[in-house]
């Protein structure tokens, strides 16, 4: 696991149980959760939770002023106003975060299995840590979707709400499929002492899955060049900048540690009984328009079920702040 290290500004430390039981055996022992607090300390609660790359770091405040993953929509006077409501964020567990996760190195087995399930599970231990009660919204996007849907499932007598994006009930095989390439480059690389290479390579397969053919024609349509004698195509530098970026921030542990806790994802819509907010894009290749209307369709207190066409297909929950925040203003009405 990974070892202490010093926090940056803003985080704070949640310790969890000395033997923390998950969900497909095993156990975590000594685990942590790095967490980040803004708004009034009496104001009602919204958990905000993310994609994988995301984390504790929602926006800019005080104590942590570097940008976060929504900024725009939450802060002051935002969709979700944080002179009106105190904010709950935290990495997760297994991740690129303050957490507790593999460390590089460490083989995949030796570090234990963490589901949707065991993070949501982990939340209402955090929730309770800090003595504060009932939650008024639970808004999760993308991977944050399926942990929010288990947490609500798990305690549903303390949310008041749940707002899930671009997330439904299970994954998708074809989304699957993708990310069990991603994981094969990413064991290979291992296998072959270039972990971090091949880490850059399967973030650039995921960021052709995360976005639409349309967007990737209009931005990179482009006739191809040559240099050194091969073939260069407008869209690789792109694919290969992101891919390094992403490389100098994880470990190939952790990343494979949360694409398999992906894969994992499963719930009957039944178990979420309280009043939840759906928001879908078309073109998202990874959640399909079609799974969060089969999830809209059973859940027993839906309260809307919204679907926006957007050229950044997956990635539409960071792209699109607009319609984001007024779906999230319906929500929090």
């Amino acid at each position: 696991m990974s070892a202490s290290i010093t926090l940056p500004q803003g985080v704070q430390l949640c310790h969890l149980p000395t033997r923390f039981p998950l969900q497909h055996g095993g156990e975590l022992v000594g685990g942590s959760l790095a967490y980040e607090r803004q708004g009034p300390a009496d104001a009602p609660l919204v958990v905000v939770l993310g994609g994988i790359s995301a984390g504790r770091h929602v926006s800019a405040h005080d104590r942590a002023p570097a940008p976060g993953f929504w900024d725009g929509l939450v802060g002051p006077g935002a969709a979700i106003d944080t002179r009106r409501c105190q904010v709950l964020a935290f990495d997760w567990l297994g991740g690129a975060g303050c957490s507790t996760a593999p460390a590089a190195g460490e083989a995949c087995e030796a570090f234990p299995f963490v589901a949707a399930e065991d993070q949501a599970r982990a939340l209402w231990h955090l929730v309770d840590a800090l003595a504060l009660g009932r939650v008024h919204a639970l808004v999760g996007s993308s991977y944050g979707g399926m942990v929010a849907l288990h947490a609500a499932a798990q305690q549903p007598q303390r949310v008041r709400r749940l707002a899930a994006i671009a997330a439904a009930h299970r994954s998708h095989p074809q989304a699957s499929a993708w990310r069990k390439v991603q994981r094969d480059v990413v064991e290979l690389g291992l296998r072959a002492g270039s972990p971090q290479e091949a880490l850059a390579v399967a973030r650039a397969l995921a960021l052709c899955t995360y976005r639409t053919p349309g967007e990737l024609l209009e931005r990179f349509g482009g006739a191809p060049g040559f240099r050194d004698g091969d073939v260069i195509y407008p869209v690789q530098e792109w694919l290969a900048a992101r891919g390094s970026a992403f490389a100098a921030e994880w470990t190939a542990e952790q990343f494979l540690c949360l694409n398999r806790s992906i894969d994992a994802h499963c719930l009957a819509p039944s178990t979420v009984t309280v009043p939840t907010w759906l928001l879908a894009f078309v073109g998202d290749q990874l959640v399909p328009p079609s799974e969060v209307r089969e999830l809209a369709l059973q859940l027993p207190d839906l309260r809307a079920h919204r679907e926006l066409r957007s050229r950044y297909g997956h990635d539409a929950f960071l792209k699109e702040p607009r319609y984001v925040s007024t779906f999230l203003q319906e929500v929090l009405s």
